[in-house]
């Protein structure tokens, strides 16, 4: 009887027992701690938007304004601008800028860093096969090379005889080559590629890259006949 009764007053009874706090409670009872950390949260946010870039940034050349396929650069086309290092691809022109006159081979809308792949030179043949190098091709057709553009893969054919004292021979004298420029692209009106008249003589020239075994054949392509390219899946 004695352990009943000890073990029958251990236990707490209802009314000793702590209430259990409701929402409303908790948070009246915690409103200052949680407002400091929301205070704090709030700073520290701040902090790290109107902190300074601590990333490295280099002045690279940009262009100063959308430069269409084929301009030749000029004072004032490029532009220095800081760009963060992680930005800024591999070989971008810093302080020394292309040489004057230097045609761009590709569109560059403006303040994006100029690459010397961008711009027809050494530097346009990057990625081909060593031994590579850029041929001048004057198209017969004006008007076929004002279709094709820059980074298409074309056969190079040439056709040869008028069909009458000789017969018409055409052979491939090079296959699946980049075009690295087109001349129809350079217009300073703004007019279409097509609409370049036929037979005004500047519409036909484009720059492909080529190995060294065909590049002899290339260049001497339009003394000896009629050229023209064909586009091929790359």
């Amino acid at each position: 009887m004695t352990l009943f009764r000890r073990s029958a007053m251990a236990r707490p009874s209802a009314a000793t027992r702590v209430p259990r706090r409701t929402g409303p409670e908790l948070f009246a009872k915690y409103r200052r701690h949680l407002a400091a950390a929301l205070l704090m949260l709030s700073v520290a946010v701040s902090l790290a938007v109107l902190a300074p870039d601590t990333e490295e940034r280099i002045e690279v050349l940009v262009a100063a304004r959308d430069l269409p396929v084929g301009t030749a650069l000029r004072e004032g086309d490029l532009r220095s601008q800081p760009v963060a290092r992680s930005l800024v691809p591999a070989g971008t022109y810093d302080r020394q800028p292309p040489a004057a006159g230097s045609r761009l081979a590709i569109p560059v809308p403006a303040g994006t860093p100029v690459l010397p792949t961008m711009v027809i030179g050494p530097g346009l043949l990057a990625g081909l096969d060593s031994g590579s190098v850029a041929v001048p091709l004057r198209l017969d057709d004006e008007q076929t090379a004002s279709l094709v553009r820059a980074g298409q893969l074309v056969d190079v054919v040439l056709t040869e005889g008028n069909g009458f004292e000789t017969k018409l021979v055409s052979r491939v004298l090079a296959r699946a080559v980049p075009i690295l420029w087109t001349g129809s692209q350079t217009q300073p009106d703004g007019q279409a590629p097509w609409s370049v008249a036929a037979g005004s003589g500047q519409g036909g020239l484009i720059v492909v890259g080529a190995g060294p075994g065909s590049a002899e054949q290339l260049s001497t392509a339009a003394q000896r006949g009629k050229v023209s390219v064909v586009l091929v899946n790359p």
